[in-house]
């Protein structure tokens, strides 16, 4: 997927840039659906241990019932089956629901994401563009382990999505 790189500050790495595929048998809405529950994502993506949906714009709102809109934020923490952590926000900054979100990155990782649906024929594909730095050391210093990480944790998220997929088409 084309996009603008993300330019390394003082103390980063080099980009990051993972592009993956995510096919679930599911239509495109109930895949949103559940994408955008974003503070649900730990039940059923594994890696991602804790997200808080941030900035509710009214104070007697709860941020996690609010749609996803330009300017939605969050906090995530996700652990690499070798241990590591990640703590770092996403803030959207374009929706074209259920077709796209597009999202910045801040924390542990700085950048760019970017998830595309297709729906064909009931199934639904997810193409997912994540073009990152980080300034933590062993993360920069580890390069080809940090890619390994990252398909472990996209493939379990893929696996974890189709589960819930799977058990909200049984209700």
């Amino acid at each position: 997927m084309s996009h603008d790189h993300v330019t390394p500050q003082p103390g980063e790495s080099a980009p990051f840039h993972f592009n993956d595929r995510w096919i679930t048998d599911a239509g495109i809405e109930s895949v949103w659906a559940v994408l955008e529950q974003v503070d649900e994502w730990p039940g059923w993506w594994p890696g991602l241990t804790a997200v808080e949906r941030v900035g509710a714009a009214q104070a007697d709102v709860d941020a996690a019932d609010l749609p996803v809109t330009p300017g939605s934020r969050a906090r995530l923490l996700v652990y690499a089956p070798i241990g590591w952590s990640l703590r770092f926000s996403i803030e959207v900054e374009e929706v074209d629901a259920p077709h796209q979100i597009r999202f910045r990155a801040n924390g542990d990782l700085r950048g760019e994401g970017r998830w595309t649906l297709t729906a064909t024929e009931g199934m639904t594909t997810i193409d997912s563009l994540w073009c990152v730095t980080t300034s933590r050391t062993i993360i920069r210093a580890m390069r080809p382990l940090s890619g390994l990480m990252h398909g472990a944790v996209m493939r379990a998220g893929e696996r974890g999505l189709r589960r819930r997929l799977s058990g909200l088409n049984r209700h």
